[in-house]
């Protein structure tokens, strides 16, 4: 949380915070300003204090409505003195961002995001100050969710459930054709026309695809993240993978939500497989709270699967399938975020929210993969992907 930055400030070694770009572009931005635009601007955060937004023109005008940052700082008269010199802005960044330092920075050691441009991180160093890269500290401190942003990821989970519903309606109301081909008003149900109707539902919804939907179909899925080809036919008595994380478009948080989907008779394989992968779910689930060890978590996972007989990479690197992907990530503004999962030393915290996203995969067969959103709290962490069943058989 924006609480947060302070402490983690005095933990990296930094004075302040400087930032440029786009919101739009930049999570980090984003989050730090509550300015929603792809109007690019600087934004710097003395240790102890709020930030500023430099920003000029129309775009400060509306930084001042919109975001719930306060304090500005009016870059205008270096633009327009630019313009007099007939002097191109994104070329002389530096008479922007010299005069901003200058008055708004108290400190010597400025840190800097991952996402900065290389050009501005270099204007920074020929100013004369001590730039360190802290391409963590804005994550970390997002990653503590608070509860109006759990409200959000809450939304979007709904509406993921709904648009993962639709699809499965589109699968029922399907007949079986020859090749076990799943036919729709007489044409082949394909990933393209599966896509569209998602899509449709999203939209109606206020959301929106942040990435390609995730389709894969049959042996295809043993790629666990095979986007699906437009033309690829859904089958009948395969395990169809559906892995859907939209955006709101107004508040921009996304969920994530994986269903693997079923039409008509159950293969026995696949079978086993469902029932080593929602075992490794709720093995995991069970034990994800407030100060857990992230690989505790990881390997109530891997151990239960390993127990049904299915290999990872987790426990074998070399394995060929199994589950051959990570557990889960944080999840927010961006579909993966802080906390990593892959940082096994690490602890969950109150206020995280991650995705559970157990999976197996057999070459001949496919995938199965489960995935949720969780809350994670002081005791039982809060499932906020609601109201669909894990398996879904038709």
């Amino acid at each position: 949380m924006l609480d947060d930055m302070d402490d983690l400030m005095v933990r990296y070694g930094i004075d302040g915070l400087f930032a440029y770009g786009s919101p739009f572009d930049s999570p980090n931005l984003l989050w730090l300003t509550g300015f929603r635009s792809s109007d690019r601007i600087y934004y710097l955060r003395n240790k102890g204090e709020q930030g500023v937004i430099g920003a000029h023109f129309n775009t400060l005008d509306r930084v001042k409505k919109e975001s719930f940052l306060k304090r500005t700082y009016d870059i205008s008269e270096f633009v327009i003195q630019l313009y007099k010199e007939n002097k191109q802005v994104i070329e002389n960044r530096d008479a922007l961002i010299g005069p901003m330092l200058r008055d708004e920075f108290a400190g010597k050691t400025l840190g800097v995001p991952d996402d900065i441009p290389a050009s501005v991180l270099v204007i920074l160093q020929r100013l004369g100050y001590d730039v360190k890269v802290v391409r963590n500290l804005v994550p970390d401190a997002r990653a503590t969710k608070s509860p109006d942003e759990v409200r959000k990821i809450r939304r979007a989970g709904d509406a993921t459930v709904g648009a993962i519903l639709k699809v499965v309606e589109l699968i029922k109301d399907s007949d079986i054709g020859a090749n076990k081909t799943l036919m729709h008003q007489g044409v082949p149900l394909t990933v393209g026309k599966v896509k569209l109707a998602l899509e449709h539902f999203l939209l109606d919804r206020n959301a929106e695809c942040s990435e390609d939907t995730i389709l894969a179909v049959g042996e295809k899925a043993f790629d666990w993240h095979y986007l699906g080809n437009p033309e690829d036919e859904l089958k009948a008595e395969s395990p169809i993978i559906l892995d859907v994380f939209p955006r709101l478009k107004q508040e921009r948080y996304l969920a994530d939500v994986t269903r693997t989907i079923v039409r008509g008779p159950l293969p026995k394989r696949v079978k086993e497989m469902y029932e080593g992968v929602q075992a490794g779910a709720d093995a995991a689930v069970d034990v994800l709270t407030h100060d857990a060890k992230i690989d505790d978590v990881n390997l109530a996972c891997f151990n239960e699967l390993k127990h049904h007989g299915f290999d990872s990479r987790r426990l074998n690197p070399e394995a060929k399938d199994g589950m051959t992907h990570g557990l889960g990530h944080g999840i927010g503004l961006e579909v993966h975020e802080q906390p990593d999962l892959y940082n096994y030393e690490a602890h969950f915290a109150a206020g995280h929210v991650v995705t559970m996203e157990p999976g197996v995969y057999l070459k001949d067969i496919g995938g199965v993969r489960i995935e949720n959103d969780y809350l994670v709290t002081k005791g039982k962490a809060e499932l906020l992907t609601r109201n669909l069943e894990s398996i879904i058989l038709i």
